[in-house]
């Protein structure tokens, strides 16, 4: 990892930390948002500490807009690795982000996707099962990038993402009901997400795609009952009088590629008490 130029696009809740990971890992890295205020917060590095403040000269910070292209992309996309995680689905605008990136010395991207690209199964879900329709918008996204000749692309898939500032016992609050109660959830925490995305950089394992969830699938209402009580909240009321629809999905080959054992394999298993939610 180190000496390599990496460009995040999107520093949110996964993109800054992730920026923060690469500069210690000796990457440099340009990390994109388009609000003038967080990209003040990235230049002045407010929440870093010391060390991580000394190497922060290897993080530059850019806004940039999908939808309202500058001339700042130019040099936000002046690097070899292109990480694309944002939650905007304006297909047009990635099409002509896609345009910039093959204008730019990018040569590979990792597109962070998501596992509600499958349909619901009712069984097990593998990256060799269809997706759903080529109209859904991130299907359509990722069929894009894996067009281009100008660069590879690999497509990592998370399910839900858990974590730090998004504690599932707060999911459901203000009297809101856990629907289809029953139905098996898909959850990955971000220091899994963290150390997934990094290692396929630094291994350079380009033009694969890999659905990351860790290992166990219990219902909503247990996991979300768990998760409330570890808040001391009153967990919320569930609707369990409908069939769930639901879909497994499944990380063997994340695990099988990468020979990595997840952080937090066990959903249940987390001690949402603690900081690390």
């Amino acid at each position: 990892m180190i000496g390599r130029k990496i460009s995040v696009l999107g520093g949110g809740w996964l993109g800054y930390p992730l920026a923060q990971e690469l500069v210690q890992l000796g990457a440099s890295v340009n990390l994109s948002t388009r609000s003038q205020q967080r990209k003040h917060s990235f230049d002045i590095n407010t929440d870093m500490d010391t060390n991580t403040q000394i190497k922060a000269k290897a993080l530059s910070a850019f806004l940039v807009d999908i939808e309202n292209l500058s001339s700042d992309v130019t040099d936000f996309l002046n690097a070899e690795v292109l990480v694309v995680n944002i939650t905007n689905k304006n297909i047009p605008a990635f099409a002509a982000l896609i345009e910039k990136i093959e204008q730019s010395p990018i040569k590979h991207v990792m597109f962070i996707s998501s596992t509600s690209v499958y349909p619901d199964n009712n069984g097990v879900i593998s990256e060799s099962d269809k997706l759903e329709s080529a109209e859904h918008p991130l299907s359509k996204i990722e069929w894009l990038f894996k067009q281009s000749n100008s660069f590879d692309t690999t497509v990592i898939r998370f399910s839900g993402l858990i974590g730090y500032e998004r504690h599932p016992g707060r999911f459901f609050r203000n009297g809101k009901t856990i629907k289809n109660a029953q139905a098996k959830v898909n959850l990955i925490h971000r220091d899994d997400c963290l150390n997934i995305i990094c290692q396929i950089i630094n291994e350079d394992i380009w033009s694969e795609d890999f659905n990351v969830c860790s290992d166990t699938h219990p219902n909503k209402q247990e996991f979300y009952t768990h998760a409330a009580k570890s808040l001391g909240v009153e967990p919320a009321q569930c609707e369990t009088n409908s069939t769930p629809a639901f879909k497994v999905i499944d990380n063997a080959k994340v695990k099988a590629r990468l020979n990595y054992q997840f952080v937090y394999p066990d959903v249940m298993a987390i001690d949402f008490s603690r900081d690390v939610c």
